[in-house]
């Protein structure tokens, strides 16, 4: 008997023996959990008839445990599991409750957003499908502290914290799609750069992350996780594989992809192909005055509301493979080739026009990652990437003649700029002790722009006289940045987190000189004083940037937990910056600066978090100080007087600074220059809530966020502008106990801004808003069905946005926002 016993306890498998069960102890099926750790997810199964399921044990380490189950909120932990052990894990999931979520951005490994010190929102495929967006950029229409800019269906982009372009950081899976060649001012780079039917999830944390990620990172960060490729299988080879369809009907956009899989206990991989068209699309139903104001701006719209030049083309091809060296180590290759091609800017028709002929970005990644090597060290990961992103702007100016005073003008300008990144990425993540988790490492990226463009001018379109000009606004020039940081969590309390980090950054731009890239016809005294002596020979400017921030996250009770941040971020100057020498957009001539220094912010933020099994709610107190903020105001001599271009023949009164006259039809062009001139504070309070109610044929769920901002210039004392002040989404969601079924509604309201400096506040036709920027109610219906099973998943999701087609424009944008449009969607796959 004794002999069969320690036989019996020989044979029995070590490691850990996970089980499920439900409120009423009854063993869940079909549950889906996952073992992790140092963020590699290294086996995951289905619950068998008992609800359990058991896994080895590759390294004794800290893993993490989650559980995700139809009709349960889903559940996470962290456990301390040995090798040759025994363990026992037990879950209780909730029938609808509030799910736990696991972020990977916010402190660059994984813990659930209620263990953040900073607000982290983050939303995940299946909302993607059901909310039914056109576009990446839509879900930030709807997240707290967040809004958007532009329109159509591939320029939108994000806003946080009323911030937005390169001072918004967008990751992809990690690593930066930001890059050194856009302008703040005026553009950004776009997320339609990635293709929506490739995202698995978007993570946006609010509030500096430059110590874990860098430049650019003043307001926010966005990460954007594409889809993976399968998990380890121990046996056998699976095939798969997924088709997903999109039809929306306001600009008639298709949008279908197919992504085949395949896993083996040595490898995995996935292919996928997409395809994208939308038309223009159509704003609501205007009434008043509503289309004749458009037009005084200059908005291309037709009496049908057809906003034209929106229309956008595109595809995609994402290929990935993953090796697994074995439980704990693997080895990912990706490649994806995004191709967007006749992207409108929206309205943007007539005496100007502009559009993209087309927008590119290739991407080759190789990544290394080793988890529990050894009891102190929980993961090493080294990555490195190469990206070319390219793209061609083309502007027209046409202005008819008017014989026989004026023969006419017509500009045409191809702008190609051509930017390559390549960067690596080096991290560890230690346990040292019981108490102190300290994540550690390096990186670098190095950004080269090359520019091309032509510009054709004559009369008339079709004149025979005709001059071209190959000039260049931006020289040939690279931007590189090495940087090392570290980031610590010490537990003093099991209830007290305390966290801190510091980031050290060094970044050199070099411009080499280049034929066509010139300096304007200027005095040498001017030169001098503007500081650009050297700015077409090649320049050389180096710059470091010291970051920190400390947090802290206490858990008041098992309920209720505060936490609070302050934080330096940091925005190097770019490459436009520095160097754009050229026509404005908005009129006079922009000469580059070498004597920027970077934008430094000093951010602060407090949140309350209250969970449990019924309710769920946060709230945040943010304020953000910022220095050196960068602008582009007229500029002077070093005697204060005015700087313009003239033309020979010009007389100038030096002493009195005067342009006393000019040769006829050849007036002095301003000059401008981008400085360090401002100084700015925006604070504001961020909430969001959802209460589940379980009724008699599933769960109502009412929901919300709301947002509040203030901004103020504290250099000229004047409120900022571009700030949206109050912005709700509020709604209520059923579905079934299964999660089979759902219905949606929400509703958006943004009040009107009427807070904004004089300047903006006057006529159009001097150069400002033409009054407050109204605020507007929008309304959206979705509802939809999920067929899920072991191996295979149906699902379809149909909604309405802009239920009432109300005509309107987003705050602070150029081109109206769309109006009502059906949505449907699609998605089968087979795993």
């Amino acid at each position: 008997m004794l002999a069969t016993v320690l036989s019996a306890i020989a044979q029995a498998p070590s490691g850990v023996e996970v089980a499920v069960k439900d409120a009423n102890d009854v063993a869940v099926a079909g549950a889906k959990v996952e073992l992790a750790v140092g963020g590699l997810t290294v086996n995951s199964a289905v619950t068998d008839q008992t609800g359990t399921v058991h896994f080895a044990v590759p390294r004794s380490g800290t893993y993490r445990i989650s559980v995700q189950a139809n009709g349960f909120a889903s559940a996470t932990r962290e456990v301390s599991l040995a090798i040759g052990s025994n363990a026992a894990e037990s879950f209780r999931l909730e029938v609808g409750g509030v799910s736990e979520t696991v972020t990977v951005t916010a402190t660059r490994t994984q813990v659930t957003t209620e263990e953040t010190a900073v607000p982290v929102s983050v939303v995940g495929r299946r909302e993607i499908e059901e909310q039914g967006i056109n576009t990446i950029g839509d879900i930030f229409r709807t997240l707290p502290g967040t809004s958007t800019v532009n329109e159509g269906s591939f320029q939108v982009r994000p806003r946080i914290r009323g911030l937005d372009s390169n001072r918004v950081l967008i990751l992809v899976d990690g690593e930066r799609l930001n890059n050194s060649r856009t302008s703040t001012g005026q553009s950004g780079v776009e997320t339609g750069l990635v293709d929506t039917a490739d995202i698995e999830s978007v993570e946006v944390v609010r509030g500096s992350g430059s110590v874990l990620y860098g430049t650019d990172a003043l307001a926010g960060t966005i990460n954007i996780i594409t889809s993976d490729t399968p998990t380890r299988r121990e046996k056998g080879f699976r095939f798969g594989g997924r088709l997903d369809t999109f039809y929306s009907s306001n600009e008639d956009t298709l949008r279908g992809s197919l992504g085949l899989t395949g896993s083996t206990r040595y490898f995995a991989f996935r292919v996928a192909q997409s395809l994208e068209r939308s038309g223009n699309y159509f704003t609501g139903k205007p009434k008043g005055s509503f289309l004749a104001d458009l037009r005084e701006q200059g908005i291309g719209i037709t009496d049908e509301g057809e906003v034209l030049n929106s229309q956008s083309h595109g595809s995609n091809t994402a290929i990935s493979t993953r090796f697994f060296l074995n439980d704990l180590n693997t080895i990912k290759a990706t490649y994806d080739r995004r191709r967007g091609a006749n992207i409108g800017s929206a309205g943007l028709v007539g005496t100007f026009s502009g559009n993209f002929p087309f927008s590119n970005r290739d991407k080759v990644n190789l990544r290394y990652d080793a988890a529990s090597i050894t009891k102190d060290l929980l993961r090493l990961s080294i990555s490195g990437y190469y990206q070319k992103q390219d793209r061609n702007f083309t502007n027209v100016l046409t202005v008819p003649p008017m014989m026989p005073y004026f023969p006419g003008m017509y500009r045409f300008s191809e702008t190609i700029t051509d930017t390559r990144t390549s960067g690596a990425d080096l991290q560890t993540d230690w346990k040292i002790g019981s108490r102190n988790t300290l994540t550690a490492g390096a990186s670098f990226f190095r950004d080269l722009n090359k520019d091309s463009r032509t510009i054709l001018n004559a009369f008339t379109p079709t004149s025979p006289v005709q001059s071209i000009d190959n000039s260049k606004s931006v020289p040939d020039a690279t931007l590189t940045n090495f940087a090392a940081f570290a980031q610590d969590e010490f537990r003093l309390t099991k209830r007290l987190k305390l966290t801190g980090g510091i980031r050290v950054d060094n970044f050199r731009t070099k411009a080499q000189p280049t034929t066509g890239f010139n300096l304007p016809q200027l005095r040498p005294d001017q030169i001098h004083d503007l500081g650009i002596d050297g700015l077409a020979n090649g320049m050389d400017v180096s710059t470091t940037a010291v970051t920190g921030d400390f947090g802290a996250v206490y858990n008041l009770t098992s309920e209720v937990t505060l936490a609070a941040r302050v934080g330096r971020s940091f925005r190097t100057p770019n490459i436009f910056e520095i160097f754009f020498t050229d026509s404005g957009s908005i009129g006079g001539f922009v000469v580059g600066n070498p004597r920027l220094k970077p934008e430094t912010g000093v951010n602060f933020d407090a949140t309350v978090r209250f969970k449990n099994k019924h309710f769920s709610a946060s709230a945040t107190y943010f304020v953000n100080n910022y220095e050196n903020f960068m602008s582009t105001p007229a500029a002077f001599d070093s005697r204060g007087c005015p700087i313009f271009i003239v033309q020979p023949g010009t007389i100038y009164d030096a002493d009195n600074c005067q342009i006393v006259s000019s040769p006829p039809g050849r007036s002095p062009v301003r000059v401008y220059q981008t400085q360090n001139v401002d100084r700015a504070r925006i604070q504001g309070f961020e909430a969001e809530f959802e209460i589940p109610i379980r009724v008699k044929l599933g769960l109502l769920t009412p929901n919300g966020n709301f947002s509040y901002l203030r901004g103020d210039d504290t250099q000229k004392n004047v409120p900022l502008d571009i700030i949206s002040p109050f912005r709700t989404n509020i709604g209520v969601r059923w579905q079934n106990f299964g999660r089979n079924y759902f219905f949606d509604y929400t509703a958006r309201i943004v009040a009107e801004q009427k807070r904004l400096s004089p300047q903006f506040l006057l006529p159009v036709n001097q150069g400002g808003n033409g009054g407050p920027e109204p605020g507007f109610v929008t309304h959206n219906v979705s509802g939809g069905y999920y067929f899920q099973r072991e191996r295979f998943n149906f699902n379809i999701n149909v909604g309405v946005s802009n239920l009432t087609n109300r005509a309107y424009s987003e705050q602070f944008n150029f081109a109206p926002a769309r109006g009502r449009s059906f949505t449907i969607g699609t998605s089968w796959e087979l795993k």
